[in-house]
């Protein structure tokens, strides 16, 4: 099978590789494990605190779908299929082991994502002060706005695909932000990083 010319763009990336995968590609599999690895463990955790379990969830993922392949969707939202179908398995699989845990206080970890997407979206002298403080804003919020928060801001997923992922529909999942973000500026925040999410929420 010829294949087609790789694209830089991640998202069009993501549909090049998501189409040769169905098509039979097992490079392209691969090469989807290899870019959504760190996100799907991440999100993960916020499910199970069993690194093992986890590891097992991850693989069964991608066989499972590998044997599915020819009856699976075209998605222009690879990131967020995966991220989705990983949620279900978790959450079925910590339940019946009756492993499941509510998301640590620290939902948001070190190594969630590059720490530039928080130097951006918080950038002044004080970052690193910043950065703690954010940290310890969100884990005053509800499990489900911590979710929201992260799969918004942190793996900068549009309000489309939050709500495939959560099962909320897109309207619930704007009101669900708008909310948060209103939360999260009565503790205090820098009003520099408040308007920037809320010019992003606006603009999803």
């Amino acid at each position: 099978m010829r294949k087609e010319e790789i694209s830089y763009d991640p998202i069009e990336l993501d549909v090049q590789l998501w189409k040769r995968f169905k098509a039979g590609d097992p490079d392209a599999m691969g090469l989807l494990a290899q870019i959504h690895y760190r996100a799907l463990y991440n999100y993960a955790t916020r499910f199970s605190c069993d690194p093992d379990l986890i590891r097992d969830a991850i693989q069964e993922l991608y066989l499972d779908l590998w044997e599915r392949r020819t009856f699976l969707s075209e998605t222009a939202f690879v990131k967020s299929y995966l991220l989705k179908a990983l949620r279900h398995r978790l959450i079925k699989e910590t339940l019946k082991l009756k492993k499941f845990h509510e998301p640590e206080p620290a939902f948001f970890d070190e190594d969630d994502t590059d720490p530039s997407i928080e130097a951006n979206i918080i950038d002044n002298e004080n970052l690193r002060h910043q950065q703690g403080r954010l940290k310890q804003i969100i884990s005053l919020l509800s499990k489900r706005q911590q979710e929201i928060i992260y799969l918004r801001f942190y793996q900068n997923l549009s309000n489309e695909e939050i709500a495939n992922i959560m099962g909320l529909g897109r309207q619930s999942v704007a009101n669900l932000l708008y909310r948060t973000l209103k939360e999260i500026k009565q503790f205090w925040v820098p009003a520099e990083f408040f308007w920037l999410l809320i010019i992003s929420f606006v603009a999803s």
